[in-house]
């Protein structure tokens, strides 16, 4: 139950990370191989930090949104762990509110002691 924990303490290190920009946790977090599918790749298979850190480095996240998991499942497998969830984005712009929710799954991978993420999948 403790390694469940430190996942998902991590996955929201991250997933914060990624909303606040911060491009040192997400290079801290993230393996230099990972890989991915999810709607900007348009249906392909992306390797590597370069399309994420663009993204990251071009983007300013004008009006910051609130962060929920619904359902989290977790499990770790040796050094190997995932993380299927799905990801509630609550915004607060003007006077209203926008919400969205995606489903996510992220694995994880121990390497030299430190837990990295090595695949996700979001759609």
């Amino acid at each position: 139950m403790e390694e469940k924990q430190n996942i998902l303490n991590i996955l929201m290190r991250l997933l914060h990370g990624i909303r606040d920009g911060d491009i040192e946790i997400y290079k801290e977090l993230v393996s230099d191989k990972l890989t991915c599918f999810e709607p900007e790749t348009q249906g392909h298979n992306v390797k590597g930090l370069d399309f994420h850190l663009f993204f990251m480095q071009n983007s300013k996240v004008s009006h910051p949104y609130h962060i929920e998991l619904v359902d989290p499942v977790i499990n770790v497998y040796g050094d190997t762990a995932y993380a299927a969830y799905t990801l509630i984005q609550n915004t607060y712009d003007q006077g209203e509110y926008t919400i969205k929710s995606v489903n996510e799954t992220r694995i994880f991978n121990k390497q030299d002691g430190k837990w990295k993420l090595v695949h996700f999948h979001r759609g």
